[in-house]
């Protein structure tokens, strides 16, 4: 990924500018490379801290500002953090541009980036931390890996050893389960409201198929399914929030003093957080649903059994809900093996919308910063929800017919 012809890693993160040039290989293959032209810092970085840094990168770049500069350089990019690593790095990619990869400004860097990253040869750990600076390296096979927690990948991987982030030091797992502490429930919420609202809708059009109470119902809920969930979220933050009618709040889950409530104001606050994300993760679900749920129905209405139901006079109360209705339920059961994971991708704009740290701004932002481990990580998720609501279906299904309990 973006690496020099001869191989040499750019000591860079995702937001290194650089440019390109064609370039034709030994067999005549044309590919681009990409030539890093500067370290760029790290998003989320202040004026402030910038000129803190690079007033640093100078002193160290200074082989006459003394030791005592030097060792004030190396405790400003310290306190800086991750956000320090690019002064060094641009540092030693100025050098390496100039053929100049020794000296005394490349050894006062090093000893920087030593101490700014807690490095310790002897300990396995910081060595690592220190290669999640650098991200990508190059591989003698000519291919290019992303350095994990360890040495064997997929046995971690059986043990839920999800990597470190690219661009920090934290494991990704401990970050996950944080984000799946906001993300679930309301996933979970939306599901079982889409549910219990998609069921009577879609037995309410059956009852009075043809009707305009069908063809109303029909046509709004065609509406909201076409509606964009972008869209609807900026909408009601529109309608809703303090440019609104300022009933809710709109914005992350709690207030900025929700941690000086009590228990009942702060569960209290944080269902008024939820509602307008809840909202809007449901009512594409909810249509969709419900179409199925009428769908289903309607075909079933239609067998000999449910006929011969209502030949023998049976109310259509009992036949639709004793006789119909488990029958059309399985085509909609068997929905949610799929909307279980969909909703982790509805997640990613619900969250950046309403500025919910869950796991669906998570792994946009690992998007965003290009940072793989985040983004296979996510995708593993996604896969073991798909599992779950496929294992759901199939007991569902059980519970719903007595016929494939019985099989």
């Amino acid at each position: 990924f973006n690496l020099s012809r001869d191989g040499v890693s750019w000591l860079s993160s995702p937001y290194t500018e650089r440019t390109t040039e064609e370039v034709t290989l030994a067999d005549g293959t044309q590919v681009l490379v990409g030539e890093p032209t500067h370290v760029d810092y790290l998003p989320g970085t202040g004026d402030d801290e910038v000129q803190r840094l690079e007033a640093a990168r100078t002193a160290l770049l200074d082989d006459q500002a003394g030791q005592e500069a030097w060792d004030a350089a190396t405790e400003d990019v310290k306190a800086a953090g991750e956000k320090g690593l690019p002064a060094l790095f641009q540092i030693l990619f100025d050098r390496r541009n100039e053929g100049n990869a020794k000296g005394g400004a490349v050894d006062r860097t090093l000893a920087a980036l030593a101490s700014a990253t807690d490095f310790e040869p002897t300990v396995e750990d910081d060595v690592h931390r220190v290669g999640q600076a650098f991200g990508w390296y190059y591989t003698d096979g000519g291919g290019y890996r992303v350095q994990n927690t360890g040495e064997k990948p997929w046995g971690g991987l059986l043990f839920f050893d999800l990597g470190r982030e690219m661009q920090g030091e934290r494991e990704i797992k401990g970050e996950m389960l944080k984000r799946m502490a906001v993300s679930v429930p309301l996933s979970l919420i939306s599901v079982i409201l889409a549910y219990l609202l998609a069921l009577p809708l879609g037995i309410f059009s059956v009852q009075f198929h043809g009707t305009r109470r069908d063809g109303f119902i029909t046509v709004v809920l065609f509406v909201l399914f076409a509606i964009p969930t972008f869209w609807a979220g900026l909408m009601l933050l529109q309608i809703f929030g303090k440019e609104g009618l300022g009933w809710l709040p709109v914005l992350g889950l709690h207030d900025k003093d929700a941690d000086a409530m009590g228990p009942l104001a702060y569960a209290w606050d944080t269902v008024l957080h939820s509602i307008l994300p809840i909202v809007t993760m449901t009512y594409g679900s909810l249509a969709y649903l419900s179409r199925q749920m009428r769908a289903g129905m309607m075909e079933v209405i239609r067998q000999d059994y449910i006929r011969t139901a209502r030949a023998k006079g049976l109310s259509e109360h009992v036949v639709v809900y004793k006789h119909a209705l488990r029958n059309s339920m399985i085509p909609v059961i068997t929905l949610l093996a799929s909307i279980l994971p969909v909703l982790i991708g509805g997640s990613i704009i619900v969250e950046s919308v309403f500025d919910i740290p869950g796991m669906g701004r998570y792994a946009f932002e690992g998007l965003t910063r290009r940072d793989f481990n985040i983004l296979m990580a996510t995708t593993i998720l996604v896969g073991i929800m798909t599992q779950i609501g496929i294992l759901l279906s199939d007991i569902t299904y059980s519970l719903v017919d007595p016929r494939i309990r019985h099989e």
